[in-house]
């Protein structure tokens, strides 16, 4: 964009007295809307700095560089791994400074975190594996004799207990099971929740999709306690070594009610499931109680029927044999009637 000779001319002469660029633009242009953004705004710049005229710029303050130090990074790691958020961590890290969700150290520790995630020295990583649910009633029996305490003997099942098998392989591979379980990075966080899952269902082969899907998201809050509660225990150890350090206990103690507002919606939320799963399925079993007592009763009543029948069944046998043996005796001949001294009438 050129300017003509008359904006030249304007702006040599006001340059002085309108020293900010944006300013000076909207002078030159008559035109409030526009900026030293805008085309005008650096055809003006161009001009001002091709005549060596003195200008101003609107400068924001330069966000300061924020480089995480090793010590940081490892204490970053650990306090992921104890469920803090990066929000969090930088509040800890970084006490001196006013920290937001926003702040330029609450995005390095995110940054970092992404890319490098929460390790540590807890064994095989999960985030490599897809979780594979067990196939092999074998291996499946073995684990519930591991986490639930029972002692089935893969074989010799009951019926009962082969139901259960059959049903525990249905619940463990059950897509929404395999794609929770396979969301925790950590092996020991995949195994607690395996366990906690057989231990309460090994032995409901009766679970609809919804009951099974309730009992996922207790294990879900049982790993959330364990962070939680590991966070509590490192915060409390951080509060009593800052004593002294009266704004980085203010900010531990928040951090602290936050956790433990968190823990205590956990269990609630826990128990109201729990008390759900056992007063829905406990109206479930009762219902097919009385069913199977209607059908016990007509069984009974089919039964007494059938005794009935055949008591009188009997009973009309025997007068048939009976009657036919009168008919024998009243067939012979009188003097044997009379040797026997008995009579049709007497017999029957």
């Amino acid at each position: 964009m050129n300017l003509t000779a008359e904006q030249k001319d304007f702006i040599r002469a006001n340059h002085a007295e309108m020293p900010d660029l944006i300013e000076l633009t909207k002078a030159t242009f008559t035109d409030d809307t526009i900026d030293g953004r805008s085309k005008e705004g650096r055809a003006v710049r161009a001009f001002c700095v091709s005549e060596k005229l003195d200008f101003q710029t609107t400068k924001h303050k330069k966000v300061k560089n924020v480089n995480l130090t090793e010590e940081q990074q490892e204490s970053s790691e650990e306090y992921a791994r104890d469920g803090m958020n990066p929000y969090q961590i930088a509040s800890i890290l970084f006490p001196d400074d006013s920290i937001s969700p926003l702040s330029k150290e609450t995005l390095v520790v995110a940054d970092y975190l992404d890319k490098h995630g929460p390790h540590g020295d807890h064994g095989e990583k999960g985030e490599n594996f897809q979780y594979v649910p067990p196939r092999t009633s074998t291996v499946i029996v073995n684990k519930v004799n591991d986490v639930a305490g029972a002692s089935w003997q893969p074989n010799k099942l009951s019926i009962a207990q082969r139901d259960c098998i059959d049903s525990l392989r249905r619940y463990l591979s059950s897509p929404r099971f395999v794609q929770t379980i396979s969301a925790y990075l950590e092996v020991s966080d995949r195994t607690l929740f395996e366990a906690e899952f057989i231990r309460a269902i090994h032995d409901k082969s009766d679970l609809t999709t919804d009951e099974v899907n309730l009992y996922i998201n207790v294990c879900i809050d049982y790993i959330n306690l364990k962070h939680v509660q590991k966070a509590m225990n490192k915060l409390d150890k951080m509060f009593d070594e800052a004593e002294s350090q009266q704004e980085m206990t203010v900010r531990l103690a928040e951090l602290l009610k936050t956790k433990s507002d968190e823990y205590n919606q956990c269990e609630k939320r826990m128990e109201s499931l729990i008390q759900k799963l056992q007063g829905d399925r406990a109206k479930r079993i009762n219902a097919k109680q009385d069913q199977y007592a209607n059908i016990l009763s007509l069984v009974q009543v089919f039964q007494d029927e059938d005794e009935r029948k055949r008591m009188v069944l009997i009973a009309e046998m025997h007068k048939e044999a009976v009657k036919r043996e009168a008919d024998k005796l009243e067939s012979m001949p009188e003097w044997k009637a009379r040797i026997l001294g008995i009579g049709p009438s007497e017999v029957i």
